[in-house]
């Protein structure tokens, strides 16, 4: 349970990532001192969701009055086609869940298996290991079309169709703040730095909305971002982004701050993308791996390697049942 909300976390963090660039920046790269940063900066937000092979690494921060509560890093090698698919690892810490030590999580694809790691302590040996037959589960953060079905790949499509559009609506005349910072033959970066007064309304109408739910429901209340009330605004927004000469997306750093009841809250987010093409992910080594339980090919549970306090393995056969 406890990986399965890590993934439903590091989706909406995607999530995030899609719509918040794609508000803030994106079509036609030709020379970089020209092109339009809006459209640069959609046209490789767009294409970073069609890769089948990239190395990437991403931070994600949230802070409250300039102390940081939360922080996920991830790393990620993927390669849709081959016999390894994916080694991806993140290291989360919240000091507002739980006693604010580090969680971990690994999740590996191969040879047509799956393998999960989760541990709440920085020693592996505590950790869990899980190993299931067949390829489940995502796949890479980055590639949004990795399905065989061609009636999931069109809707996909008309999702990502129907958020350029509402970029568009929405930035308006504010991709003109999009300017070209630098650049050489293989490089561009371009960026947007708004306050408070050039903050769309309707962002903060939206924000408002949010707010105003996440306080109804008394679960949320221990949160500590519900220190702003119920009618924060956004105080200021930023984003630095840079493009390889092929239009890819290769770094991307922004912050968006939030303030409200004389309190601010920020939220970091820095992203790295290389090795297009070229990533291979290495093959991992089940056998060096804590605490491992393997399931057959219906999701029973079949043998369970525990290790014991002296370091030694101990294999636990269950029948399936």
């Amino acid at each position: 349970m406890k990986i399965m909300k890590q993934s439903k976390k590091k989706l909406f963090m995607a999530i995030g990532l899609i719509t918040g660039v794609t508000i803030l920046t994106s079509a036609a790269l030709a020379n970089y001192t020209t092109s339009n940063g809006y459209e640069v900066g959609k046209k490789s937000v767009k294409g970073l969701f069609k890769n089948e092979n990239y190395t990437a690494h991403t931070e994600f921060a949230l802070s409250v009055d300039g102390t940081v509560i939360s922080k996920d890093i991830s790393d990620e090698l993927y390669d849709r086609n081959g016999d390894v698919r994916i080694n991806r690892e993140e290291v989360g810490y919240s000091s507002f869940q739980g006693d604010g030590s580090e969680r971990r999580y690994k999740f590996y694809q191969q040879d047509d298996i799956s393998i999960s790691y989760y541990s709440d302590s920085t020693d592996d040996a505590e950790g869990s290991t899980y190993v299931h037959k067949g390829i489940y589960g995502r796949s890479g953060m980055f590639d949004g079309m990795y399905t065989n079905d061609e009636q999931e790949n069109e809707t996909i499509g008309k999702i990502i169709r129907f958020v350029e559009l509402a970029g568009d609506t929405v930035v308006g005349d504010l991709k003109n703040n999009i300017v070209y910072v630098s650049g050489d033959d293989d490089s561009a970066s371009y960026e947007i730095n708004l306050d408070a007064i050039q903050i769309p309304e309707l962002a903060n109408a939206g924000l408002s909305a949010f707010f105003s739910t996440l306080a109804q429901n008394t679960y949320n209340q221990d949160d500590p971002y519900m220190i702003l009330g119920t009618d924060p605004i956004v105080k200021g927004a930023f984003l630095h982004f840079t493009v390889d000469n092929e239009g890819r997306l290769t770094e991307a750093k922004g912050n968006v701050t939030v303030s409200g009841n004389g309190h601010e809250a920020a939220v970091d987010l820095y992203l790295t993308m290389s090795d297009y093409g070229t990533t291979v992910p290495q093959r991992v080594d089940i056998s060096s791996m804590p605490n491992v339980t393997t399931y057959d090919e219906d999701g029973h549970e079949k043998i369970v390697t525990k290790t014991t306090e002296e370091g030694e393995t101990v294999e636990i056969e269950y029948p399936v049942g």
